[in-house]
């Protein structure tokens, strides 16, 4: 594998998706119709991939002006032109919860141009009522915990927003009572939410990764840890990717491979078992990339983003979304697999609490030695015996069922 290749393909497919060369609009797909989504998902790639750093101020100002014109003067949201009134197929996902997917993504986008938006997001301020916010909190539905976990975020980003930007201090204590709502409602069997008879652990994991990152970025004690870790390689299937049913997802590997890293990297617990689960999962993630340099959100199925008809895109036809998602979890795998490949690129992240932020830490005083991957081989065949052993039994059952009925 070589990493240069890897960027190089991904850079020219972003370059193929962009729309206009004034004003920094792109496509979610090459060919496609413009969304604000696919500027923001390129921006990532862009710091991702070392690229933002080359652009002159000129053109980052022109970027960040094209984002900031489709704000929302009275609202603060930002309504790209995905979100007209006749693109947006709303089933499962409400409107509201649509607005607010993107505008944590502009946030984070806009920050990496030393930006902030025009107009202060007023929508949010309702979070800073400590009533209506315990309300709110009240309310969330654990049936379906990875859609909660995605509002969740929402609204711990936008409350990191408002404390650290827009400097309101009634912010901070809407904070504690967001951690001392999740503190109290976490599942002490999983580390999880929604998993004590609500939903399966994998739904609660493809929904807690949202909400745990905001206890990264704010370093509040994570409760049950070791938990967390066990549930995530639980879910691991034989292809790598972290559906149970197979496949993986660009949403769904990203999930449990970003809780893995930051948990190996705070706690020793089951360290050879997540590097081998990361190994096992590069090659699946890497297999997700097509021939022009983008990546699918999973082989050989459609793709549509929370029912946005514009990010609509074909069975096997790369899209910006699950390629930011991607390489984001390229660059997690990175930060532990220091022996493979993938380390030797400078994989950037996001710099402010988003979907796209990880902590860096510093590979050089953090590699892998010849006794860590003693540990992987001693364990890779364990698991290879203990494999071959289940099987086999399995088998003797059948026969003796069989047999003697």
């Amino acid at each position: 594998m070589n990493v240069q290749t890897i960027t190089d393909r991904v850079f020219e497919f972003i370059q193929n998706c962009r729309l206009n060369p004034d004003n920094w609009s792109f496509s979610s797909y090459p060919g496609g119709l413009e969304t604000l989504y696919a500027s923001c998902y390129s921006l990532m790639l862009y710091q991702y991939l070392g690229r933002l750093e080359e652009l002159p101020a000129e053109e980052k100002r022109k970027w960040s002006d094209y984002v900031k014109s489709w704000q929302d003067p009275e609202s603060g949201y930002f309504i790209g032109p995905e979100l007209g009134a006749d693109e947006v197929e709303i089933r499962k996902h409400s409107r509201e919860h649509i607005l607010q997917h993107l505008i944590v993504h502009v946030l984070p986008s806009l920050q990496l141009l030393g930006e902030k938006p025009r107009y202060p997001l007023k929508f949010a301020y309702r979070y800073l009522d400590l009533e209506y916010l315990s309300s709110w909190l009240n309310q969330r539905d654990w049936r379906d915990a990875w859609l909660e976990g995605n509002n969740l975020l929402f609204v711990g980003q936008l409350l990191l927003y408002l404390r650290d930007i827009e400097e309101l201090a009634s912010a901070q204590e809407a904070l504690a009572l967001f951690y001392k709502f999740l503190d109290t409602n976490v599942d002490p069997l999983t580390g999880l939410w929604g998993t004590n008879g609500y939903c399966s652990n994998a739904n609660g994991l493809y929904g807690g990764y949202h909400q745990l990152l905001i206890y990264y970025y704010e370093n509040h004690p994570i409760k049950h840890p070791e938990r967390l870790v066990d549930v995530a390689l639980s879910l691991q299937h034989d292809d790598g990717g972290f559906n149970p049913d197979g496949g993986g997802g660009a949403c769904e590997d990203v999930d449990a491979i970003d809780i893995l890293v930051n948990l190996y990297k705070r706690f020793d617990y089951r360290r050879p078992e997540i590097r081998l689960a990361l190994r096992k999962a590069l090659k699946q993630v890497l297999s997700m990339q097509m021939p022009d340099g983008g990546f699918v959100y999973r082989a050989n199925k459609p793709f549509v983003h929370m029912g946005i008809r514009r990010t609509a895109s074909m069975p096997n036809q790369s899209n910006l979304f699950p390629t930011w998602f991607r390489i984001h979890t390229l660059a997690l795998t990175s930060e532990i697999l220091t022996d493979d490949p993938i380390s030797q690129w400078n994989w950037g992240f996001n710099r402010s609490c988003s979907m796209g932020w990880h902590e860096n830490w510093d590979k050089a005083i953090n590699p892998l030695s010849f006794s860590d991957r003693a540990e992987e081989w001693a364990l890779a065949s364990y698991q290879v015996i203990a494999r071959r052993t289940s099987r086999l039994r399995e088998k003797t059952r059948h026969y003796r069922h069989r047999i003697f009925g």
